[in-house]
C-alpha cells in the first residue's frame, strides 16, 4: 500500500506530463526512459499528431500549434518514434508481469 504512491510519482514526473523534457536536468534525463507512462503518453502524443498529419483548423487569426509538427516539437517528441513506444510499453508489461509472478511465488514459499 505504502510502494504504491511512492514510486508512481517520479513514475509521472519524469514522463513528460507535468515536465517538459526540455526543463529536466541532464543528469537527471535518464530517469525518463524508465518511466512506463513517458512511453503511453509520447506514443499517444505521436500518434495523434504524427504521421504528417495535416493542418488544424483554428479560427483565431493567430494559431500557434497549427501544425502538428510545431506542437510535438516544443513537446520535445519530434523525434518520438511510435513504434519504439510501443515496444517499450509491450516490454514493461512483460517485465512487470515476470516480476510479480517471482514475488508472489516467493511468497509463497515463505507460507
Amino acid at each position: 500500500v505504502y510502494l504504491g504512491p511512492v514510486t508512481t510519482i517520479p513514475v509521472v514526473l519524469f514522463s513528460g506530463f507535468f515536465v517538459n523534457f526540455n526543463a529536466i536536468p541532464g543528469y537527471l534525463e535518464w530517469l525518463t526512459y524508465l518511466s512506463y507512462v513517458r512511453y503511453g503518453f509520447e506514443g499517444a502524443m505521436v500518434s495523434v499528431y504524427g504521421f504528417g498529419r495535416e493542418k488544424l483548423h483554428c479560427s483565431e487569426a493567430y494559431c500557434h500549434f497549427r501544425t502538428p509538427s510545431l506542437f510535438l516539437k516544443e513537446m520535445t517528441m519530434d523525434k518520438a518514434n511510435f513504434w519504439v513506444d510501443a515496444g517499450a510499453l509491450c516490454a514493461f508489461f512483460v517485465f512487470i508481469r515476470v516480476i510479480s509472478y517471482l514475488v508472489l511465488r516467493f511468497k509463497l514459499k515463505m507460507m
